[in-house]
């Protein structure tokens, strides 16, 4: 079946990113070796819904299988980059280029619908010869005809993921969480048929490889409320498939019902986070636009300091059930901390994360208690302010913000009804983003204080180093002349 669908912003964004151009010649040179390349899937969705993406990915089919690489290599020249091999013994290929991103895929069936049958959702099997998409495209992007060959136009229009093989989530258990994803980007719901057999279907999750999982993680996780799919994840017992953390929390849960809720807390926390994202984006937060940049800041590859600090806040408490004790009617959880830390490199290594991300995660659970007991100071000092941020540098404003997330899920209030906890986060903040306060930088090198105290290189001139800026931080002192006169008296 042929239909018509916008495509006006992918025309728009290819345009604005040069790959139309990179297309055009593209076109020729496959007409020229008798290749015929066939645009599908997510661009075609996304363009017709206007979901934008801070990186334009596009899927083509490719005819004959054979001459795959070679039509890949040739749209790589022309793009003057490189590309790599996805699955080669099936014939996949990407090229990753800017704000760029193209899949090639070797068509194995001996007509188009049996590669489209494979493909995971009806609203990502529609396609059209990249001939006729660049034809129309300069004459009438709004109306760029397709082929439908399983109702995906209709699915479109009511944001319904579907999918159109029986078998596809057996071929592909990935896919049960790419459904998620998908629901999430275009504000669609899930089939109820399709649901059933993501349930049905969910162990294979466990047979997929962790970094094809990581990815599709982190892409849920990408989502502004990402609470919503992990939420609707773990009831169904999706998302312990690949992250077993809330299992954990059962039996304690259990146990101390009128007391505690660990499975819930950790819920809490996400969604306080998120909603103190929200408010970051939006203005609504003190220094705002000093956290969006280190919000947005990369670990690895799409994976942020902001989608980073979510998996924290997830994992930030799993070493309570195996530090629980009771004493005198309380629940205790001493060293939490440090057994989360273990727990949790365990399982990003396990799962392939960089170990960028795995020190940043497992940083922010060692000290995401520290807040909780600074927030208890009456008139804290620039001395104890000083010293939170000396041991939790580079990470120390993320922790403040799982810490304040962590607080509000603990008494489960509306945002903004903490106000003692947030003033102590602002007064952090505003100590070390006011210029001149925070000072990591000391009066004196190690050079200078070995020549005053006649100390050999070593650890004690790097300890009177840290004592220095520590004096300086407090006001102590200003000058070298000062700090010349501290050293000797010390």
């Amino acid at each position: 079946m042929k239909t018509t669908i916008d495509l006006t912003q992918l025309v728009t964004t290819l345009t604005e990113n040069e790959g139309f151009a990179y297309l055009e010649k593209w076109a020729q040179h496959c007409l020229d070796e008798h290749i015929e390349p066939f645009l599908v899937g997510g661009c075609l969705r996304d363009s017709a819904l206007y979901v934008k993406k801070s990186r334009l990915d596009l899927d083509f089919m490719i005819q004959p299988l054979e001459k795959t690489k070679f039509a890949t290599q040739s749209l790589a020249t022309l793009m003057e980059s490189h590309f790599f091999p996805l699955d080669e013994e099936r014939s996949i290929y990407r090229i990753q280029a800017d704000a760029l991103q193209f899949d090639l895929n070797g068509m194995r069936g001996e007509e188009c619908i049996d590669d489209v049958f494979q493909r995971d959702f009806s609203i990502n099997s529609l396609y059209t010869p990249l001939s006729l998409f660049l034809h129309h495209a300069k004459t009438n992007p709004a109306q760029v005809p397709v082929i439908d060959l399983f109702n995906g136009s209709t699915d479109l229009v009511y944001k319904n993921i579907r999918a159109h093989n029986p078998s596809t989530f057996q071929e592909d258990p990935l896919r049960i969480l790419r459904a998620y994803r998908i629901a999430s980007q275009i504000q669609g719901t899930i089939d109820p048929i399709t649901y059933q057999q993501m349930i049905e279907d969910k162990k294979g999750l466990q047979q997929c490889s962790r970094e094809r999982v990581r990815e599709e993680f982190i892409k849920i996780l990408s989502h502004p409320k990402s609470y919503i799919s992990i939420f609707a994840m773990e009831e169904v017992g999706i998302l312990s498939q690949f992250f077993p953390f809330f299992e954990w929390f059962v039996e304690v849960d259990q146990c101390y019902t009128s007391w505690l809720q660990l499975k819930d807390h950790v819920k809490a926390g996400l969604q306080y986070l998120e909603g103190i994202f929200q408010r970051i984006h939006a203005g609504d937060f003190p220094f705002a636009e000093e956290l969006q940049l280190i919000l947005k800041t990369s670990l690895a590859g799409d994976s942020t300091i902001e989608v980073s600090m979510k998996i924290a806040i997830l994992l930030h408490d799993i070493g309570k059930p195996d530090t629980l004790r009771v004493v005198k009617d309380r629940l205790r959880f001493f060293e939490h901390e440090n057994v989360g830390v273990k727990a949790a490199r365990n399982y990003l290594h396990a799962m392939s994360f960089s170990s960028k991300e795995t020190r940043f995660i497992a940083d922010i659970i060692q000290w995401h208690m520290r807040p909780h007991n600074l927030s208890q100071v009456e008139n804290l000092s620039l001395r104890a302010q000083y010293r939170f941020f000396r041991d939790t540098t580079p990470h120390s404003i993320p922790i403040l913000l799982i810490a304040l997330a962590d607080a509000y899920a603990t008494r489960m209030v509306p945002l903004h009804e903490l106000p003692q906890y947030e003033a102590f986060v602002k007064n952090m903040l505003q100590y070390v983003f006011t210029p001149g306060i925070y000072t990591q930088t000391p009066l004196l090198d190690g050079h200078a204080i070995m020549e005053i105290t006649g100390l050999l290189p070593g650890k004690k001139v790097g300890e009177l180093q840290k004592k220095i800026l520590e004096e300086q931080s407090v006001g102590n002192i200003t000058t070298k002349q000062e700090a010349e006169e501290w050293i000797k008296k010390n």
